[in-house]
C-alpha cells in the first residue's frame, strides 16, 4: 500500500511539472493589442460595420430616386413584310420596313416630390444612427475583452496561488513524514498530508483549466491569441474614482443614447414623408427618339417634352401614416429605454468600483492575516504545539484568502474598464485608462 501511494505522489508531481513547465515568454500582451484585434475581427464589430456600410448605401439609393436620371432604349424588329407609300414627296414614305430600327433617351427631372425629399433625409439619419450604433458597439466588444482579459489574469495568478499550495502541502507532506518516523506524530497524519497533497493539485490542475478556458474565450473576442506561459502582475492602488456626476454629465452624448435619439428622428422623418406622400408629385421628361420607320412626320430624329403630375389616394396611405406614427412612437420608447439603461450601467460600474476599492482592501488584509497564521502554525506543528488538523486547516485559510485577494483586485480593476466604457470612453484613447493591469 506504501508503495502505491508512492507511485501515485511520484505521477502527481511529473504531471505537475509537466503542467507547470513553460518556455521562457514575455507575458500576456498589454489590453489594447487584444482591443485593438478585436475592432479587427470580432464579428459583433464585423456586423455593426457592415450595418453601416449598407445603411449608407440605401443613403444613395434614396438620393439617387430624386434626383435626375437617364434611361435608354433600343430595338431591332425583323418584319416579313415592308410598307412605302408615295405621296409626292421627293422619296416614297416608309411606313413599315424590313429592318426596323427604333432608339429612345429620356431625361427624367424630378421637380416636385416632397416625400422623396424627406426620406432621403430620413435615410440619412438612419445611416448616422448605424455609425453612432458601431461606435456603442465597439465599446461593448471592448469591454468584453476587457472583462475576458482580466479574467485570465487572474486565473495565471491563481495558477501560481495553487502552485504554492501545492509545494507548501508537498513541506507538510515531509514534516508529517519526518514527525513520524521520529516517533512524534501518528500515522493518520502522514495519511492526512498526503491527502492534502493531492487535494491542492486537483486545484492547481483546476487553476490550468480556467485559464485554457479563460484564454479561449479571449481569443474568440479578440482575434489575438494570448500568450498565458507567464504571470501577470495584478494589483491596484486602491485610488478612488470621480464623483458619479462626473460620468453621468455626458450621457446625452454616448453612442448608444445617440444611436437611439438619432433612430427616433429618422422614424419621425419617416412618418413625415408618409403624410407628404397625400401631396402630389410633379417631374419633367425630355425624351429623344430616332427610328427609320418615322412614317408621315419625315424626320428620322424626334423629342417630346413632358410635364407629368402624379396623385393617387387610397386606404394604403392612411394606413401607411398609422404605421409609421407608430414606428416613430416605438424609437422613442427605445431612446427612453437606451437612456435610462446608459444611466444605469453608468451607476452600476461606479458603485461596483466603490464596493470592490473596500472588497480589495479587505481581501488584502486578510490575505496578509491568513498568511501570517499560516506561518505560525506550521511554526507551532513544527514545535508540536498543535494538531495537523490546525496546520491543515490554516494552510487553507491562507490559500483561500490569496483566491480572494486575486478575484477581487481583477474585479477592481475590471470594474475601473468598464465605467470607463460605459461612459463612452474607449480603451484605446489616451484617458487614463491602461490596458496592464
Amino acid at each position: 500500500m506504501q508503495s502505491i501511494r508512492t507511485d501515485n505522489l511520484i505521477a502527481a508531481l511529473l504531471f505537475a511539472a509537466s503542467v507547470l513547465y513553460s518556455s521562457p515568454s514575455a507575458a500576456l500582451q498589454p489590453l489594447e493589442q487584444f482591443v485593438a484585434g478585436a475592432r479587427r475581427r470580432n464579428p459583433d464589430a464585423l456586423e455593426a460595420s457592415a450595418n453601416l456600410a449598407q445603411q449608407q448605401a440605401q443613403a444613395d439609393s434614396a438620393l439617387g430616386a430624386v434626383l435626375p436620371g437617364v434611361s435608354a432604349r433600343g430595338s431591332y424588329t425583323r418584319n416579313q413584310y415592308s410598307s412605302t407609300i408615295d405621296v409626292g414627296l421627293p422619296k416614297p414614305v416608309t411606313i413599315v420596313p424590313a429592318d426596323q430600327w427604333d432608339g429612345s433617351a429620356t431625361l427624367k427631372v424630378p421637380l416636385i416630390d416632397l416625400a422623396g425629399f424627406r426620406r432621403v433625409s430620413a435615410a440619412r439619419t438612419t445611416a448616422e444612427a448605424a455609425g453612432r450604433q458601431l461606435e456603442s458597439t465597439r465599446l461593448v466588444v471592448e469591454g468584453q475583452v476587457a472583462q475576458d482579459y482580466y479574467q485570465v489574469v487572474a486565473n495565471l495568478a491563481l495558477v501560481a496561488a495553487a502552485d504554492t499550495a501545492f509545494q507548501v502541502s508537498r513541506e507538510g507532506l515531509r514534516l508529517a513524514e519526518a514527525r513520524h518516523e521520529a516517533g512524534a506524530a501518528p500515522a493518520l497524519d502522514v495519511d492526512r498530508a498526503r491527502a492534502d497533497v493531492e487535494q491542492q493539485f486537483q486545484q492547481l490542475a483546476a487553476a490550468h483549466l480556467q485559464v485554457q478556458l479563460g484564454a479561449r474565450a479571449l481569443q474568440s473576442a479578440s482575434g489575438v491569441e494570448p500568450d498565458v506561459s507567464a504571470v501577470v502582475p495584478l494589483s491596484d492602488d486602491l485610488h478612488p474614482e470621480a464623483e458619479l456626476h462626473a460620468f453621468e454629465a455626458g450621457l446625452a452624448g454616448l453612442p448608444n443614447v445617440a444611436a437611439a435619439s438619432t433612430a427616433t428622428r429618422a422614424a419621425e422623418q419617416q412618418a413625415a414623408a408618409e403624410r407628404l406622400a397625400l401631396l402630389p408629385s410633379i417631374a419633367g421628361t425630355f425624351t429623344e427618339r430616332g427610328t427609320n420607320a418615322p412614317g408621315f412626320s419625315g424626320h428620322d430624329w424626334s423629342y417630346q417634352a413632358a410635364l407629368t403630375a402624379t396623385w393617387t389616394f387610397d386606404l394604403t396611405n392612411i394606413a401607411g401614416i398609422r404605421s409609421q406614427d407608430a414606428a416613430a412612437d416605438a424609437a422613442r420608447a427605445r431612446e427612453i429605454r437606451a437612456v435610462l439603461a446608459a444611466g444605469d450601467a453608468i451607476h452600476r460600474e461606479w458603485s461596483t468600483v466603490v464596493s470592490d476599492i473596500a472588497r480589495s482592501r479587505s481581501a488584502r488584509v486578510g490575505r496578509e492575516a491568513a498568511v501570517h497564521a499560516a506561518t505560525q502554525a506550521r511554526d507551532r506543528y513544527k514545535a508540536g504545539t498543535i494538531t495537523q488538523l490546525d496546520l491543515l486547516q490554516a494552510q487553507r485559510d491562507a490559500f483561500s484568502a490569496e483566491v480572494n485577494r486575486i478575484q477581487a483586485d481583477a474585479d477592481l480593476v475590471n470594474a475601473r474598464a468598464q465605467l470607463r466604457l460605459s461612459s463612452g470612453l474607449s480603451l484605446l484613447t489616451d484617458n487614463g485608462t491602461k490596458g496592464t493591469p
